[in-house]
Formats: C-alpha cells, structure tokens, sequence
C-alpha cells in the first residue's frame, strides 16, 4: 500500500528573485562557466578590428555587433552543430546569448539560419591570417612561456589510404583472378 504523501514537502519551490540580482547572478554564473572563460580568453574587439568589422549606420540594425560576429564564429566551432541547430540554440540557451553579446527576446526568436553563413563568408573576406595571428599573439603573449622554442610532431602516418568500394572489390576480384 502507498503511503499518500503532501505534496509541499516533495515540491521544489521556484525562487523569485529581483530581476536586476537575477541578471547580475547569471553573469556572474556565466563568467565562472567553460564558455565564459573562453570570452574573457579571447580578444573578440580586438579581432573585429582587425577584420576591420564596423556598425553600420544606414539601413536595417544588425543583431550581432561586429565582435558578436567573431563570438558567432568561435561559438559554432565550440557547439560543433549546423547552422540551423546552432541558430536554435542560441535561440534557448543564455549562455550562448551571454558569449554573442546579444538577447534573444522569447516572443520573437532568430528564424534565418543564413545568417551564420552570410556572417562567415564577410568575415572570409575580410580575413587576413596575418593580422588575426599577430592580434592573438599579442593579445596571449604575456600568459605565454618559452616562445623561443618550437615543438614539432614527429607522428607518421599512411597519406595514401585507398577506401575500397563495392565496385572497387569487384573488379579487382575480376583483375586478380582470385
């Protein structure tokens, strides 16, 4: 027989906090996470000054700032997902927001899963490899030791791999004689 149990003392309760100390405490939460780590480890103005990014003032208002731009680009390579999924998740996920410099109202969510690309393909345009390692040496220089020696990988492997297909073992079942 199941004992009936009262409902308050299972139930969590939902904490109701201030906005202002809500928000605050979320930032705080974010710094201290993996992905807010990589933000403050990461020159992300410096680089869209680099890439030469600037706001624009005529026409339609931008979501992403020219350094959100960056972060979008830095975030799609941490997530490891599509375009699509990644435009949905940063639909949900405040973190995601926090690392773009951006916030998603709920009533009115990002819906274009271009614009991912059309982003990496102004800033495949307006890259210079260069000017992005030199920002990101300077900017890691201090943190750095030893920068006068190099460290090489001498791992070996096969560069001609031939992947064998259906039609591949089965002409070569007919060449060979097997």
């Amino acid at each position: 027989m199941n004992k009936v149990q009262q409902l308050s003392s299972f139930q969590r309760t939902l904490p109701l906090l201030p906005l202002e100390q809500y928000w605050n405490e979320m930032i705080i939460a974010f710094d201290q996470s993996p992905l807010g780590k990589m933000k403050k480890a990461l020159p992300l103005q410096e680089l869209a000054e680099s890439l030469d990014l600037a706001t624009f003032q005529k026409g339609p208002d931008c979501i992403f700032s020219p350094s959100g731009k960056v972060a979008l680009m830095f975030l799609k390579n941490y997530a490891g997902v599509s375009d699509e999924k990644l435009i949905e998740q940063l639909n949900g996920n405040i973190q995601y927001q926090l690392f773009c410099n951006i916030l998603i109202p709920f009533d009115s969510p990002l819906t274009n899963a271009k614009i991912v690309s059309q982003i990496r393909c102004e800033l495949a345009s307006k890259m210079s490899i260069n000017k992005l390692q030199k920002c990101l040496a300077d900017h890691w220089r201090p943190y750095l030791s030893d920068t006068d020696r190099m460290t090489v990988d001498a791992s070996c492997y096969e560069s001609h791999v031939r992947y064998p297909t259906d039609v591949k073992l089965l002409w070569e079942a007919c060449v060979w004689d097997l």
